[in-house]
Order: C-alpha cells, then sequence, then structure tokens
C-alpha cells in the first residue's frame, strides 16, 4: 500500500478527531418520514414547529435536574423504559466512555427515565435538546427521534488530581400527542447513550506562552458597507493552517492564513526554554501577501527544500521559491492562472513522472453566482490540475485530466487507493456530491464514486484517507454537516422544493443538474435533503475495493457543522483518531448548533 503525505488546508483550521467508538446500539440510518393519509406537507412542518417549542421545558429540567417542572408536559399514563450505564472502555485511556443498557418498563416513567440519563453527571454546564428526526406524523399523534448532549462534570473522586469533565449524547425515540395545549409527551423509550469523560489532562493550550499570538481577521473587501458578495458565506472563510519545516532545521515551522495576510511563525526550539515560536513574515519576504485563503508548502523544484503556494478567492494564486532565508516570488513564470474561487489545494506526483503536479479545489464566484439549490449544487468554478514541468513551472492540464470537477469543493485527499501504483482523488464538495477520482496510471481520471460505494451526498467540508481500522487499506472520512434541522429537509418537503421548481421559470436551467440527481441517487433522489445534512462520513474500504458506510454504527458523525478534519494517533495505542473542527454561527435560538 502506497499512501502520499500532502499537506492540505481547507476554510478552517485543519486540525486532527475523537475516538472512533463502537457500534451504537439502536442507531441506524433513519427512514423517510410516515405520512398519515390526511396529512400534507403543511401539516409535517406544523407537528416540527409545535415540537420544537415543546422541548424547550425539557431543557430547562435537564439544566436543572427538576424533573418535577414536567408534569403538565406529559400527556396521561405516559410511559418509558428504564435504563443503566455500565462501563465500556477501560480505565487508562486518555477518555474513559460508558454506555446505556435499556431495561424493562419504568413506573416512574419519562421522568424516571430522563433522572436515569442526567444521573451520573455532578453539574450541567450546557444542555442541547432538539428534534432529530420526524418518523411518523398523524392528525392525533407524532413520533420523533430527539438528541440529548450534555457538557459538565463527574463528581469529584478521592485523590483526583483534577474534576473530571464529561460530555453525554442520548438518542430517544418519543411518541407525542396532541392536546388542547399542544404535544404532550406519551411514550419515551432509549435508542442508546454514552458518556465520553476525562480529567482533561492531556493537552493544554500554551499558544500564546509558546508565541503563538494569531487572531484571525476577516477579508475587509468582504465586509461592510462595501460587501461585493452575493453569496454571504464566503465572508467566513478566513482560517488555513500549514506545518513545514520551512527553514530545513528539522523542526516542523507554522504558516496561517487569515482574511488580511500570511502569518509564519518559525520553530526556534531552545534547549533551556522549550518550543517557542518566532513570527517571520517579513523576514520571509511575505509581508505584502493579501487575502491568502489557503497554502501549500513543498518542494516545487526538487531542489531539497521547501517553496509555498499560495490561493486566494478572489486575486491571484502565488507561487514563491525557497531561495534560502526568504521566499522569491516566481509566480510570472510558472504557468499558474489568476485563478478565483481557490478553496483548497494539494500536491502529488500525479502522471509518475517524478514531479510534484498541483491540484486545486475550487468554489464558487460569490460575487455573481449562489448554489443552484442548498442541497445538490454543480454550479462551482471547474477544478484544476497543473501538471508540473520542472523548475517551478506548471502546465494547465485540467479539460483533458478528467479532474475538473464543478462541485463546490472544500477537501481534496490524495493517495493510491485502489493500490495500483499511482495517485487517486477524493474530493469533498459543499452542497452536492462528492467525487472519487481514479487514476488511470497516466495522470487522467475518473469519476468512480457511484460505482465504488464512496459516494456521499453532504454539505463537505474536507476529505481525510487513512486507514482508520487498521486493515491495510485506506478509508475515507469527510468532515460535514449533521443539521439539528435535518428533520425539515425530508422527502416531504424536497418534493415539494423540486416541484416549484419545475413549475418555474428556473426549470430549464435546471434540467442537468435533475438528470445528474437522478443518475445518482436513482429513484430514491427525494432523500438527498435526509442524505446531506447527515453528518460526517466513514467510508471504509472492503478487501473488494468499494466502500461501505460506516458513519452510524462507527459512532463517527456525531451531530454537529464540521469543518476540517484529520487522523492521528493521539493516544499512542497504535490507532487512528480523528479529529474534526465544529462550530458555526448562530442565532438566539441556537436551533441549529
Amino acid at each position: 500500500m502506497r499512501q502520499i503525505a500532502a499537506t492540505f488546508t481547507g476554510l478552517a483550521l485543519l486540525c486532527a478527531t475523537p475516538v472512533l467508538a463502537g457500534p451504537k446500539p439502536g442507531e441506524g440510518s433513519p427512514r423517510a418520514p410516515q405520512l398519515a393519509p390526511d396529512v400534507d406537507a403543511r401539516d409535517y412542518n406544523r407537528a416540527g414547529r409545535d415540537l420544537l417549542a415543546a422541548l424547550g421545558p425539557f431543557k430547562s429540567a435537564m439544566a436543572s435536574a427538576r424533573f418535577d417542572t414536567l408534569v403538565g408536559s406529559l400527556a396521561s399514563q405516559a410511559t418509558a423504559s428504564g435504563m443503566e450505564w455500565r462501563a465500556d472502555l477501560a480505565p487508562g485511556h486518555l477518555v474513559e466512555t460508558r454506555v446505556a443498557a435499556a431495561q424493562g418498563p419504568l413506573a416512574s416513567g419519562p421522568l424516571g427515565l430522563l433522572e436515569q440519563i442526567r444521573g451520573p453527571l455532578a453539574d450541567v454546564e450546557d444542555v442541547e435538546f432538539k428534534l432529530d428526526l420526524l418518523e411518523n406524523v398523524t392528525r392525533r399523534h407524532v413520533e420523533a427521534r430527539l438528541r440529548v448532549r450534555l457538557t459538565g462534570h463527574l463528581p469529584e473522586e478521592p485523590g483526583q488530581e483534577r474534576r473530571g469533565r464529561a460530555s453525554l449524547d442520548a438518542s430517544l425515540s418519543s411518541r407525542w400527542i396532541r392536546g388542547p395545549e399542544g404535544l404532550q409527551l406519551a411514550e419515551l423509550a432509549l435508542r442508546y447513550g454514552q458518556i465520553v469523560s476525562g480529567t482533561g489532562a492531556a493537552f493544554w493550550d500554551e499558544a500564546i506562552p509558546r508565541g503563538l499570538l494569531s487572531i484571525g481577521t476577516a477579508d475587509p473587501r468582504f465586509m461592510p458597507p462595501r460587501n461585493p458578495l452575493r453569496y454571504q458565506v464566503v465572508r467566513h472563510a478566513i482560517g488555513g493552517a500549514t506545518a513545514a519545516d520551512i527553514d530545513g532545521d528539522g523542526r516542523d515551522d507554522l504558516l496561517l492564513t487569515q482574511g488580511d495576510g500570511l502569518r509564519l511563525f518559525m520553530n526556534r526550539l531552545d534547549p533551556e526554554r522549550g518550543l517557542r515560536f518566532v513570527e517571520g513574515t517579513r523576514a520571509w519576504g511575505l509581508g505584502k501577501v493579501a487575502h491568502p485563503n489557503v497554502a501549500l508548502a513543498l518542494d516545487f523544484d526538487g531542489d531539497g527544500d521547501c517553496d509555498l503556494f499560495v490561493g486566494s478567492f478572489y486575486g491571484p494564486n502565488h507561487l514563491f521559491e525557497n531561495v534560502g532565508g526568504t521566499f522569491r516570488d516566481a509566480t510570472a513564470d510558472s504557468g499558474l492562472l489568476q485563478d478565483d474561487m481557490t478553496a483548497i489545494a494539494c500536491a502529488a506526483d500525479f502522471d509518475g513522472d517524478g514531479r510534484l503536479d498541483l491540484y486545486l479545489g475550487r468554489f464558487l464566484d460569490a460575487r455573481r453566482d449562489v448554489p443552484q439549490t442548498m442541497l445538490y449544487t454543480r454550479n462551482g468554478a471547474p477544478n484544476r490540475i497543473y501538471r508540473g514541468l520542472g523548475g517551478l513551472r506548471f502546465q494547465d492540464v485540467s479539460e483533458a485530466s478528467g479532474a475538473d470537477d464543478r462541485g463546490l469543493t472544500l477537501g481534496a485527499a490524495a493517495g493510491d487507493l485502489d493500490e495500483d501504483g499511482d495517485v487517486d482523488l477524493y474530493l469533498s464538495n459543499d452542497y452536492g456530491r462528492n467525487v472519487l477520482l481514479r487514476n488511470r496510471g497516466d495522470g487522467t481520471f475518473e469519476d468512480v464514486a457511484l460505482e465504488s460505494g464512496a459516494l456521499a451526498v453532504s454539505g463537505g467540508m474536507s476529505a481525510t484517507m487513512s486507514d482508520l481500522d487498521a486493515d491495510g487499506r485506506l478509508d475515507l472520512y469527510v468532515s460535514s454537516i449533521r443539521s439539528n434541522q435535518r428533520w425539515f429537509s425530508e422527502d416531504v418537503n424536497v418534493r415539494s422544493y423540486v416541484l416549484g421548481i419545475v413549475r418555474s421559470e428556473r426549470r430549464a436551467g435546471m434540467q442537468r443538474l435533475f438528470y445528474d440527481l437522478r443518475r445518482h441517487l436513482g429513484a430514491d433522489w427525494p432523500s438527498v435533503g435526509r442524505a446531506s445534512l447527515k453528518g460526517n462520513y466513514f467510508l471504509r474500504q472492503s478487501p473488494r475495493g468499494t466502500f461501505e458506510d460506516w458513519s452510524e454504527r462507527s459512532g463517527a458523525a456525531p451531530a454537529g457543522w464540521f469543518w476540517s478534519s484529520g487522523a492521528a494517533d493521539l493516544d499512542n495505542d497504535g490507532a487512528l483518531d480523528v479529529v474534526a473542527v465544529n462550530g458555526w454561527i448562530t442565532g438566539k435560538l441556537k436551533d441549529d448548533l
């Protein structure tokens, strides 16, 4: 097996993930909601909104542990099954886990079950009590999957240096009855539950003491009052990170991209003071690089030191030659194009000639374009591949290569997936389907995502190619969005949304997109909303060379809005762990966090 180690960044800081947990009992891929014959899309959406409102008191009760306040939220004769927490991962690891085991009927009903779920935590700092999916809707009742997430502390133990921190996740099945005053809880059952805890003593934040003071700043061109963007999300794409030995002293330096410029921090390991970083941005000739989005530090000219590629959304890309203690701008003679909308970059010898080639994933022109639909789009700027000619010169071979994908590419991973001796590419695309580009052996590619089982429809942000299950084959991990509003993007609403487009003047311009959607999802195309918001993907490669979706069963698809991701053995146990950066901007209700 051959894997190409390339340095690449996404739209946010590249980091690395939680340990892949074992299968979650009762957690399977969700099915489309079942609607009674007299229930339409309007009734479905009303049920979702009403249930969101009904969950408010439950969130408050979880925070305060005052479950008696929920008596008025229960239907008469409300029932529940009990549960207990059992140890899952033995002590001695960085983290310990407990899993919930379901038991028989509980005399104290839903209130008793909620009390059992929260029981191990001494206090709670934050609570999420969310509607995950609507599963069955009639005029009189609603069945729904709920998600609970608590963060807080475990009780103090004698001799413990630090108070244990814990995060608790649970999935619940529920049945609600519609009464005069809204929905009341009638049945509650545990689907799965897990507590992950630790002392928080494995990592410490020492950025500032070590000299790494850098605050991300938005690109001033995108800020009010002179904001030229039609698609506003691009304003928040301000962060990337690259680690490489820039000065050849055997230690990794750090290069950070932010909206208003580059920051280069040189690693100065002091025998007495330990690790220290000193800023070298101006000394290395990078002080005037404006509006960078991605940086890639590799030896492009084969002379033994790190050169630098810098990509930008709007404005020229740059190629810098390392000339010993400084960078020389070699862009003019490089063959690189202006190439706006560069979101991601990776490099490898794709054509097998011994020289590094450059692959650029591109977004759309946010000054004039928006995604064709918010769940599936193919109107991005075509990706580019540059063939290395030697001496920091490149040739654009994008169209002939078959790698000029038109997804909104935010992540790219390079490696020999099929073990045939050449480098393949996996692309993580926002608002649509991901792409597996199989190298034909000569630097040209074909998309085999559908037939290989690697197709993933998602809000794809990053891609990682690693042997996550230690079976000798490369697997794929894709960071994406598992939204708390995914109940709204179900078939019932997708069909209505598409029908609205078909009846509008937009139909003519959308035919090619609808054909692409139907080709890749078949008759199940209305499930595109459910797929696109289902969360991170763990695609496990089988001995046959095809891929299986292990996202749910592995515990690798937590709720959240994930950006960059990566894999590393953080606890030195011989197994790769995954780190995924998570977060988003939210409103007062925090419905989608």
